[in-house]
């Protein structure tokens, strides 16, 4: 019920919509400010072959360039913000919208996201770059989403429509999934647990996964 009236006040009341998204990110960061510090040291210790680290104003030509050479159909189902200057400044700027890269010396080859909430709840999405995909890059954004899930206290939902199929194999390869319910618009909406073996999808050393 809450996801839908959100998406109610998002379409139909902006500015109420700016004014509850702005209080969430500032509660938010004030509630996470500590945790939120050990986020860069996680992703430097997920890959050897890739750099992962948070989205900077820095980066948004760099991004609006990653966006715009993708492929028309890579956004068939990846629609969770605006795409240009603006929409990016927007993203990054939040403090409950966490915004990631993952680069190859400095060019990006992936991004991700986690829209978090003051319940601590977290919804997560991502895209690779066309040309890259096939390296193991969307497996790896989501270990590194468990590890600020778990070090964050956060539960991972997500939406799925039934005709992507390969995001949900990808998800399945580093969460536990259970379906919560189908939305309005056909997505399956589903929380993405951490699996048993946590030492084979975070890389060890983690504590135990928010249920």
């Amino acid at each position: 019920m809450l996801y839908e009236i959100a998406h109610i006040i998002k379409d139909k009341c902006h500015f109420l919509w700016d004014t509850i998204e702005w209080a969430n990110a500032e509660v938010f960061a004030c509630m996470h400010h500590k945790k939120l510090g050990l986020v860069d040291g996680i992703l430097k210790g997920c890959s050897e072959n890739y750099i992962l680290r948070p989205a900077t104003l820095n980066d948004i030509p760099e991004m609006v360039a990653f966006f715009a050479a993708q492929p028309e159909e890579a956004f068939t189902f990846f629609q969770p913000h605006d795409f240009d200057e603006k929409g990016l400044k927007k993203v990054v700027s939040n403090k409950s919208f966490l915004t990631y890269l993952v680069l190859e010396d400095s060019t990006i080859v992936g991004y991700f996201f986690m829209r978090s909430f003051i319940n601590n709840k977290t919804f997560k999405g991502y895209m690779v770059d066309y040309r890259q995909r096939g390296k193991g890059i969307a497996k790896l954004m989501g270990i590194a989403m468990n590890k600020i899930a778990i070090a964050l206290g956060l539960r991972m939902y997500k939406s799925i429509s039934p005709d992507n199929p390969a995001s949900m194999a990808v998800t399945k390869k580093v969460n536990d999934i259970k379906i919560i319910k189908t939305l309005n618009n056909g997505d399956m909406l589903i929380e993405c647990t951490i699996k048993t073996d946590i030492q084979q999808i975070t890389g060890g050393g983690a504590a135990a996964p928010p249920r």
